[in-house]
């Protein structure tokens, strides 16, 4: 025992893991109890129209911090000793930011009837949830520059107690929401996020130390520097490109598992994304805390190597072994955080859990496009991927039905792996003497 707890303090990997693993098992623990709040108070075809409202949010959100994210931890990262620059840094994306979220929250103010129409179409308005959305992006883009920066400069366990005590929150609110209003409560629930979160950063910011990073002031001001905006938006083309082409391919895609099966094929579908997101975010949120910093401090082909075999040698056994036990226990899972109503869903994960694999595998390798800020084998990659997917579901679904729509998932990602193969041949096959 005492040897593990050695190579766990050790291994700057495995200790990352271990803080995000916390977090991430009391987001599965509020995830299972909220699946089962929305099943028994929204059912199948709410959880569908759920999903329409997750994707466009998700979207939306991206756009209105402009995709810069990645593009900040990287600069965090590079930037941490000279701090006149990292204000300018900050700066600059704080103005691109609340110019993008007001205008996009304008427009989902002013369309929200439309968006109402085009996404939910229900009998029931619910224009208000559009509005209140349009209301909370600026908040959003607080949020994400504050947890840019705690990623960037290492700060694990700030950045973690933080995600937990976001999720806590959330799942105080839209448990209560989901109760009292059911599909509106949930809806509501889903576009307030923002403003818990915003809250929660400025607190946690306000405690530390600022001899070790900016203060809000510094960092929430307006001096906007064109010759820094230039490669910022680079990232910005690479994530608003995901944020249009994702959510509008996952939609299009819904609607057509609708037409061709039924609203309750969409719902299983939506639920065993949902039982995905649980473990995937232990992947996605570990491979922005470590391999991002990680790539971005070093750009060297050795590197990028060295820390896609470690994190594959480190992490991949853990997760092969999860999704090995979910495989086992499918029909216990969907009995515990499901209605019956939901039995239709138990087929769907063996497509899903193969593609989940060969996606956290395609997620690390692709991280040298962000890391590199190298645009344009990140389009290519990416409009190849989401092309691919949306030509196959729509090929496949009306031979295989439900199962049609988790095949095109997995195929989709078996297409994407080769597609990085080609784009990375040079990182992942010459020789390291020609640096």
């Amino acid at each position: 025992m005492k040897r593990l707890l050695t190579r766990l303090n050790k291994n700057l990997l495995l200790k990352v893991a271990g803080y995000n693993s916390i977090h991430v098992g009391i987001r599965i623990v509020i995830g299972l109890f909220m699946t089962q709040i929305i099943s028994r108070f929204v059912g199948a075809a709410g959880m569908a129209v759920m999903g329409n409202l997750r994707d466009f949010t998700q979207g939306v959100c991206r756009f209105a911090v402009l995709g810069l994210d990645n593009g900040l931890v990287k600069n965090a990262a590079e930037l941490k000793g000279s701090r006149d620059r990292l204000k300018k840094t900050f700066n600059t994306a704080w103005c691109l930011s609340l110019v993008a979220s007001i205008l996009i929250g304008a427009f989902c103010a002013v369309y929200a009837s439309w968006l109402d129409d085009t996404l939910i179409a229900s009998e029931v308005s619910y224009d208000g949830v559009f509005r209140i959305l349009g209301i909370s992006l600026p908040f959003h883009a607080v949020f994400i520059i504050l947890s840019s920066l705690m990623q960037g400069n290492e700060w694990y366990r700030r950045f973690i107690t933080l995600n937990i005590c976001a999720s806590l929150a959330l799942f105080a609110v839209s448990a209560y929401l989901i109760y009292n209003y059911n599909l509106l409560g949930a809806l509501y629930g889903m576009v307030v996020v923002p403003f818990i979160q915003s809250l929660l950063a400025i607190g946690f910011w306000l405690k530390q130390d600022h001899q070790e990073s900016l203060r809000l002031t510094q960092i929430f001001n307006i001096d906007f520097d064109a010759l820094i905006a230039k490669p910022l938006l680079k990232y910005s083309i690479m994530a608003l490109a995901s944020a249009v082409m994702l959510p509008a391919a996952y939609i299009f895609i819904r609607k057509q598992v609708m037409l061709e099966v039924s609203d309750e094929a969409a719902g299983w579908w939506e639920a065993v994304s949902r039982i995905s997101n649980y473990y995937m975010m232990f992947v996605t949120s570990l491979i922005g805390l470590y391999v991002l910093p990680s790539l971005s401090k070093d750009s060297s082909i050795r590197n990028y190597r060295s820390t896609i075999t470690h994190f594959y040698k480190n992490i991949l056994p853990i997760v092969i072994l999860g999704l090995v036990s979910i495989f086992l226990c499918k029909e216990l899972i969907i009995q515990l955080l499901f209605t019956a109503e939901f039995s239709g869903a138990v087929p769907l994960f063996k497509w899903q859990l193969a593609g989940d694999l060969i996606k956290i595998v395609t997620t690390v390798m692709a991280f040298r496009f962000i890391a590199q800020n190298q645009l344009k084998k990140y389009l290519i990659a990416e409009i190849a991927s989401v092309g691919f997917f949306v030509i196959i579901s729509y090929l496949i679904i009306p031979i295989y039905q439900e199962e049609g729509v988790v095949i095109a998932y997995f195929l989709n990602y078996v297409f994407y792996v080769l597609v990085l193969i080609s784009l990375l041949r040079k990182e992942l096959f010459s020789k390291i003497s020609i640096e």
